[in-house]
């Protein structure tokens, strides 16, 4: 009886256990390392202005961030508390449009399964910015066109257009989820009613409205927004037609197997204790049918896409948007009948793998594999203090963390990498270019991406080579390469 008491008390506090987690994963990455990560590092170079569009990626985090710096000061913590209020966000989205199909044990144990996600548990908090916010746009539009289908007014109209415009900006493989619900609500009835009715033309018409200025500054910024296409193996001349198939495949077992191996442990066990009493869960049919579409259809469009353009590299991540209704979908189905055994399996293995996190995390960050040093062993800190003595006022570089660290830790220096050089700011000199590694000549890129900003030729300057080790790690050294622009940079030398 008491166990009963325990499974009920977390479902029916489950919204704030997952806020007291969320909160303690706050202060976890405020403390674990002053170095930011790479995602982290990216959102301190384009937060530098305001404006429609930025690099590769879509603007709307680069918007919040910059709403957050202003808030609570630029740095870490700030960018932290958005992180992983977003994450809380995205739990509560899924949470609420789980009450919405089943009943409150059902819906926390498909809640909770986000967990068994690495890409939303681990790598979500170790590394990824714009594919958190996508997640959470992703899940809220789920519940919003619920509610929409569930009772269609003005107001729900209105919100689900604005929710969908802020997924279109939040990253660009939200458009999966966005065509899969649409498919998936072509075939409900009720959700088809709502399509072919005057609320999903002003939803329409919300879209489009917002997003007309960021699409002018995309199609005037044609080479930034691609300047990342190489991550898909498009430009490889010698390939299987199947090659992105199989690479999807694997991205996809890679995404859910946590999940699949520990719900068919759950499932197994009710043969094993073929006494436990099941416990009817009170299920949803069309929004269980809803869900579990929208996971068969996206991971059918994104099929299609892949073998369509040619793709050969599919990596997990980018499957967030569909696969983060998996463990949902798969619990409304196979849990729709549980034993208080299963549940207490489910929320005890949710639970250990969260404290697991919580200690794994900050260790990642201190020491790396343990082979190697991670991105938050950067030693950004003595790298300024030698740019320093330079009176260096700009930094250009080739390399994320490198721009973001330096900028973080001198917020009046102007930074920039080839990917954001569309930033309307100015880069006042003294200019250090600086690249990783000790290579005589400055990399192509880079000089480009001076004569682009400068508007004259990268002019012949000395190389300085350095080396500092990276935080906690003594015996590895970082090597970098700098030349500075228009600095005294011989008198420098001198006084060192």
């Amino acid at each position: 009886m008491a166990s009963d008491k325990w499974v009920e008390f977390v479902a029916d506090y489950f919204v704030w256990f997952i806020a007291g987690y969320f909160i303690l994963q706050t202060t976890i990455r405020y403390f674990a390392s002053p170095v930011l990560g790479l995602d982290e590092a990216e959102q301190i170079i384009a937060s530098q202005t305001f404006q429609l569009g930025y690099g590769p990626q879509p603007p709307l985090y680069t918007w919040l961030t910059i709403l957050f710096f202003s808030v609570f000061g630029k740095g870490l913590f700030a960018t932290a508390f958005l992180k992983n209020l977003l994450l809380f966000l995205g739990y509560l989205a899924v949470w609420l449009s789980a009450r919405k199909a089943a009943d409150k044990t059902l819906a926390a144990i498909g809640t909770a399964s986000l967990i068994f996600l690495p890409q939303i548990s681990w790598e979500s908090q170790r590394a990824l910015s714009h594919s958190v916010l996508m997640f959470a746009c992703s899940a809220w539009t789920l519940y919003i066109f619920v509610l929409c289908i569930e009772k269609p007014n003005w107001w729900r109209a209105l919100a689900f257009g604005e929710i969908v415009a802020l997924g279109a900006m939040s990253k660009y493989n939200y458009f999966f989820l966005l065509a899969a619900l649409l498919v998936s609500a072509g075939l409900i009835p009720k959700a088809r009613k709502f399509l072919l009715s005057k609320y999903a033309i002003c939803s329409a018409l919300i879209v489009v409205v917002l997003l007309i200025p960021p699409a002018f500054w995309m199609f005037e910024n044609q080479d930034l927004i691609y300047s990342r296409v190489h991550k898909f193996g498009l430009e490889k001349t010698e390939r299987h037609f199947a090659t992105g198939l199989v690479s999807l495949a694997a991205a996809v077992t890679q995404f859910v197997a946590v999940a699949v191996v520990l719900y068919a442990g759950a499932w197994i066990s009710r043969f094993y204790w073929s006494g436990d009493e099941q416990v009817d869960q009170y299920v949803n049919e069309p929004i269980r049918l809803l869900i579990t579409l929208i996971v068969v259809f996206g991971l059918t469009i994104t099929a299609v896409s892949v073998f369509a353009s040619g793709a050969t590299v599919v990596k997990d991540r980018w499957l967030q948007p569909v696969l983060f209704l998996a463990p949902l979908a798969a619990a409304l189905w196979i849990f729709s009948e549980v034993s208080m055994r299963q549940t207490k399996m489910l929320f005890g293995s949710a639970g250990a793998l969260a404290v697991l996190i919580c200690v794994l995390i900050p260790l990642n960050f201190v020491f790396g594999n343990f082979k190697k040093p991670s991105a938050h062993s950067l030693p950004s800190l003595a790298i300024v203090d030698t740019l320093s003595q330079y009176g260096v006022r700009s930094v250009l570089t080739t390399s994320h963390s490198l721009a973001g660290n330096v900028g973080d830790l001198r917020p009046e220096w102007s930074i920039s990498i080839p990917e954001y050089s569309g930033l309307g700011i100015v880069y006042p000199m003294p200019i250090a270019v600086l690249w990783k590694g000790h290579s005589q000549d400055v990399p192509a890129n880079l000089a480009a991406l001076y004569e682009k900003l400068e508007g004259v030729p990268l002019p012949r300057a000395e190389v300085h080579r350095e080396a500092t080790p990276y935080l906690n790690w003594s015996e590895y050294p970082f090597d970098y390469s700098f030349i500075v622009i228009g600095g005294k940079s011989q008198s420098a030398e001198a006084s060192r």
